[in-house]
């Protein structure tokens, strides 16, 4: 039986290819997509998850309208959030749901559902204050130590350090960190054997990432994170007691929740490559 699957994101290259990683698998039902603010504004991130949806023939998926805030990685994914190559992927006419999203996922979790947040954490911290329970949450973001908007913040929890902190003291997350993520790379190859239209997406990425390290390719946390939704066990995990500081990185706490450590990058990548090609 197929696993449910909503996945909360902020479109974004690596969010791409994590949906496509989602969409094109079988082990999961694909229930929605919730949108949040993060790599560019929420209209952009609602506006290019409804195309990727587009693309990937998956319009029988609903889009939901998540939480507004400040945008901040336009020099990395691109001013339109998909390497000015959002007009490339088709429209998609299918009208987005109409309702809060808290109140989706209030209705629409399930004792079997896995959510996938992979954006900034706002949404989710709102369910969880208006008291929905998430058996299993994934969670994209946070380092041990270690950042990549500030020397010790990554992106996903600097956006929302209190919403952040919500979900590491209540939601009972499995974390995937940047300490795992960075390890691994999308290098050329892995991006000249996927979709076309995915790795088309990526030159703002990859220029960005050329010039701050020794990267050729990109980086795919998010669909690390995915993932781990799909095929459960795919990622090592580890109880760690952590809370959330002022610059959101994951600091020692009293809070225990899973950490992944580590994969099988070489079966991983290759699980991701068979995916999504065409």
């Amino acid at each position: 039986m197929a696993i449910p699957l909503i996945i909360d994101t902020d479109p974004g290259v690596d969010d791409a290819f994590a949906i496509a990683l989602a969409a094109r698998s079988p082990e999961v039902e694909l229930v929605a997509l919730t949108t949040v603010f993060g790599n560019v504004s929420l209209d952009l991130t609602t506006r290019n998850a409804q195309r990727l949806l587009a693309h990937l023939g998956r319009t029988d998926v609903p889009v939901v309208r998540g939480a507004e805030g400040p945008s901040g990685a336009a020099d990395v994914h691109g001013v339109d959030g998909l390497g000015g190559r959002a007009h490339t992927l088709p429209d998609n006419d299918r009208a987005l749901y109409e309702g809060d999203v808290v109140e989706f996922f209030r209705e629409h979790v399930t004792a079997d559902t896995v959510v996938a947040a992979i954006g900034p954490q706002t949404n989710i911290a709102r369910a969880l204050e208006a008291g929905v329970e998430f058996p299993r949450l994934i969670v994209m973001g946070g380092g041990l130590g270690l950042g990549n908007t500030t020397e010790r913040a990554e992106f996903n929890f600097w956006a929302d350090p209190a919403a952040a902190r919500t979900v590491i003291r209540r939601g009972n997350p499995v974390v995937v960190p940047l300490n795992l993520t960075q390890r691994c790379i999308a290098d050329p190859a892995f991006l000249d054997a996927v979709d076309p239209v995915l790795s088309g997406l990526t030159e703002t990425y990859r220029v960005y990432l050329a010039g701050r390290s020794d990267y050729e390719g990109i980086l795919v946390h998010d669909a690390v994170a995915v993932a781990e939704a799909i095929v459960p066990g795919t990622l090592t995990l580890k109880p760690h007691l952590l809370d959330v500081d002022d610059e959101g990185a994951l600091v020692d706490g009293k809070h225990q929740v899973a950490v992944a450590e580590d994969t099988d990058w070489p079966a991983l990548r290759t699980f991701m490559e068979q995916r999504l090609s065409v």
